[in-house]
Formats: C-alpha cells, structure tokens, sequence
C-alpha cells in the first residue's frame, strides 16, 4: 500500500469520527493589541513599517491578510501604540480539506528583523541586524472575547550581522502539501545593549517561520558580532538553538535529519562549526502524516496551556 492510500484511509476514518462528533466551529473571536517602540536601526522608506505573523493550530494570520487588520497591510507602524488585529480565530475550527476538528487558542508571534535592503529587496553588504524581542512571544487566548496586549522592542539587543543556513525541504513536503514550518529560537548569550539598569545582560528568544514557498524564508540565520575596533578579528557566533513548533502544527509532525539522527532541534552554532567547511553546507528538514492532534491543537485541559513542543 503506497503513501497516498494509506493518507485517504486515514483521512477517511478521522472523517467518519468527526460527523459523529458533529462539531461546530466557533462564532467567538479574539484581539491582538500590538504596542511598538522604537528600532536601533532606522527603517529604509520602502520597509518603513514593520511584518508580523500570528502562528496557531492550522492558523497563520500576518499583516497582510486584510480580514483581521485593514489599518496598514504594509505592516506595523513604529513607536504607536494599540494596533490591534480584529476576529482571529479561536475555539473550535473546521479544516476545510479534511472536515476534522481542531482547537485555536495557542499563538506564537514572529516579528522579523529589521535591516537595510538594496535596490533588489537583498540585505546590503555588511549589514547589521535589528533582531528585536516581542513580549509576549506566545500566548493562550482564555475567556469569552480575549484580548492579548504584544510588545514589540526593538532597542533591546547588541546589533549583529548574520550569516545564512540553507534549509532543503525533502520530498515528503510534497506528499502532504506542507509549506509553512514555525520554530522558536532561544539563546543563551546574546548581549543587551548597555543600560544604567544592568550591566551585562544576556539572552533572548523568539519565534520564526519557514517557508518553502518563498526563496528568503528558506535559510535559517546564525548571527554574530564583532568589535568594531578590531581589524581581522573572528567572529563571535551565538549560540542559536532552533526548535520546530510540533504543537501546533495539525496532523504533521516535522523534524530535523542532522549526521541520519532524527532531532526536534538544532544547535546552529554547533552545525556551522561542524560543517562550515563543507563544500555545501544545508540542514535538511522531514515530514511525517500523525493521526493524534498536538496539545496546541485541542481544547486546553485547564486554565493555562504549558509550553509544549511534542
């Protein structure tokens, strides 16, 4: 029994369980009120405003998309605060493909980072990075019609330069028609600008996406930084740990294939070390078909959703 088969069984069992469940999607809705400071790198006139996305179960909703937020299509705008999105998804849902159930109540929001373009929309050479911290990076929508406040801090983090991982998409991207691959980053030693209230600081996290559809959402990115005072100095890497976002991704599951071990996450400072060498460095990503939904696909068991990645 081939792949496709097996997938039309699955769904077709998964379907006869829904009907019988009679599941009706929800009428509620919910806020997002994004407050935007101000960004250490002054935004090019072409990119003066800034993208965000909203990633849940099933769900992804950004800027563009004119339903949930008619103010600015071109993204947000800086130092303004209450910029809300209107009627996103919560409770219950349908999937339209497969008429299965699912629950939206878990987001994570990506923000990307702010830098300066050439006449090509290509980061100009030797560019630094505004990398930027959105609080809260995630959340749980919780009551009749929630609203969650975001803030967006660009003024926060050491401006850094990057450089690009290639990502290969292997062909089980196809077999199940998977495009968008969310991920959260933590890092344990990116240091905050210096400010009288701590002398020091380091650490940062966020959120990211992939996207095999769109060419410059197909590397993930290692930054690092360098003293400005120093001529032909090494360059000092973060140590950048990518960890797939299983928890809400709907009957998928996607993982990492690093030296043929399968892995959730990936410490990208390791692999560039490793591997920077090579003739042609990559990190390949898989996908398999799961029956069981995710926890940030169902309905929370209780008044909070822990942080999960399964």
């Amino acid at each position: 029994m081939n792949y496709q088969n097996l997938y039309m069984i699955l769904i077709l069992l998964f379907s006869s369980r829904i009907i019988a469940q009679n599941t009706l999607p929800s009428k509620t809705t919910a806020y997002v009120n994004f407050n935007v400071g101000a960004s250490e790198i002054i935004p090019q006139e072409k990119y003066k405003q800034q993208g965000v996305t909203l990633l849940g179960c099933n769900t992804i909703i950004s800027n563009e998309d004119i339903e949930y937020w008619s103010d600015a299509p071109s993204g947000l705008e800086w130092n303004k605060k209450d910029q809300v999105f209107k009627n996103l998804p919560y409770g219950y849902q349908i999937d339209k493909k497969t008429n299965a159930p699912y629950y939206v109540s878990k987001y994570y929001i990506a923000s990307p980072p702010v830098f300066h373009r050439d006449e090509n929309g290509k980061p100009t050479k030797n560019t630094e990075y505004d990398i930027g911290i959105v609080t809260p990076d995630q959340f749980v929508f919780e009551g009749e019609k929630p609203v969650q406040q975001v803030y967006l801090d660009y003024n926060i983090l050491k401006l850094v330069k990057i450089v690009y991982i290639p990502v290969v998409f292997d062909a089980s991207f196809d077999l199940w028609n998977v495009d968008v691959v969310p991920f959260t980053v933590t890092c344990k030693d990116f240091p905050w600008l210096d400010k009288k209230l701590y002398e020091d600081a380091r650490n940062a996290s966020g959120i990211g996406s992939l996207n095999r559809q769109i060419s410059e959402l197909t590397n993930l990115f290692l930054p690092y930084y360098e003293d400005n005072f120093i001529t032909n100095q090494e360059k000092h890497f973060l140590d950048f740990e990518v960890t797939i976002l299983n928890d809400i991704l709907f009957h998928h599951e996607i993982y990492f294939k690093v030296d043929g071990e399968k892995r959730y996450s990936i410490n990208l400072k390791e692999f560039y070390n490793k591997h920077k060498k090579d003739k042609k460095m990559y990190i390949t990503l898989y996908c398999d078909y799961r029956d069981e939904l995710p926890c940030g696909c169902k309905e929370p068991n209780s008044s909070k959703l822990v942080k999960k990645t399964e």
